[in-house]
């Protein structure tokens, strides 16, 4: 029979999977709701942050038989490699805010280069390959070193160096999150009544609300990065293993809850008011249901480079 611990990382893990796919396809079908491609890329890396815990299924119970060699290995390099891959990710995406903030408040009608946006999206899925295929070698060259790991979650390397590299990563990714959270706050403390203003006068603006969802999940992984320090202590790591793993699991079911609450989000799927609000239009004669929907005011969007695919952090409508 699987562990109790083990299983709840599996449910967990499938709910954050299944719920990061809902929210990444409702975002990708839905004409009302956009996005800034760091967002996509942040939803795709929390996303296989979850494939983890799916590969050893049938492997997992102490009377179940070990998984394969090859099956093993890649187990390891996806899991090696999708923790500074997702914290990377999240850098970049509030790296995002902060250029937009800050050039928002410089130029209302400011965007963000091309060349920026193109290399946060770029660097997070480079960090992601480059660990993958360090573990995946280093799991080929020393076959003895691969295993499922004591308490039956997912396979790993017996040896200590694809883990530090991995916590290194981390460290460096949450550590920058960190400092870029604390200058978002110095800047909008300093420039508090222009950014009020710039909202009042433009819808474009980025909203407090979603500046306040980036940054206090830009917040939890530090959690993880203090548990998976706690881990290398053996003594430590016997007593807290379990939950250490649990708290991992919840990681990108957070962030499915953080962003996939947003309004316009779950508009999408309140079908009855949807119809509802097709039946007012009717009667009222108005040519365009959806313009006469009710909208959420102040759900901001972004501007990111000319030529680029229009795309928001939050809401509808059309980009210049």
């Amino acid at each position: 029979m699987v562990p109790a611990a083990v299983l709840a990382f599996n449910i967990l893990s499938l709910l954050g999977f299944l719920l990061l796919i809902l929210v990444f396809l409702t975002a990708c079908l839905s004409p009302t709701v956009k996005r800034v491609s760091t967002w996509y890329s942040y939803i795709i890396s929390w996303t296989i942050f979850c494939i983890t815990a799916f590969v050893v299924l049938g492997h997992q119970a102490p009377g179940d038989p070990p998984p394969s060699f090859a099956l093993c290995v890649v187990d390891s390099a996806l899991m090696y490699a999708s923790r500074p891959f997702a914290g990377f990710a999240t850098l970049a995406l509030i790296l995002h805010l902060y250029l937009n903030i800050s050039t928002r408040l410089k130029n209302a009608d400011g965007y963000v280069r091309r060349e920026h946006v193109i290399a946060l999206l770029g660097f997070p899925p480079a960090v992601y390959i480059l660990m993958f295929l360090y573990t995946l070698i280093l799991g080929i060259r020393t076959p003895d070193q691969v295993e499922l790991e004591v308490g039956g979650f997912y396979c790993h390397i017996a040896s200590q160096t694809p883990a530090i590299v991995g916590a290194a990563l981390v460290v460096l990714g949450t550590s920058v999150s960190l400092i870029i959270e604390v200058l978002i706050a110095i800047l909008l403390s300093r420039n508090w009544r222009a950014f009020r203003a710039l909202q009042r006068c433009n819808e474009h603006t980025v909203s407090l609300s979603i500046i306040l969802r980036v940054s206090i999940f830009g917040l939890i992984p530090a959690v993880g990065l203090i548990l998976t320090f706690a881990t290398y202590e053996q003594t430590l790591q016997n007593r807290i293993w379990s939950t250490y793993n649990i708290l991992i699991a919840l990681l990108p079911l957070a962030a499915a809850l953080v962003f996939g609450s947003q309004w316009d989000l779950i508009k999408v799927w309140m079908f009855w008011r949807r119809s509802r609000v097709s039946r007012w239009s009717r009667s009222t004669r108005v040519p365009n249901a959806r313009a006469a929907a009710p909208t959420d005011s102040g759900m901001p969007f972004f501007v990111i480079g000319p030529g680029m695919h229009p795309e928001e952090w939050e809401g509808g409508g059309k980009v210049v």
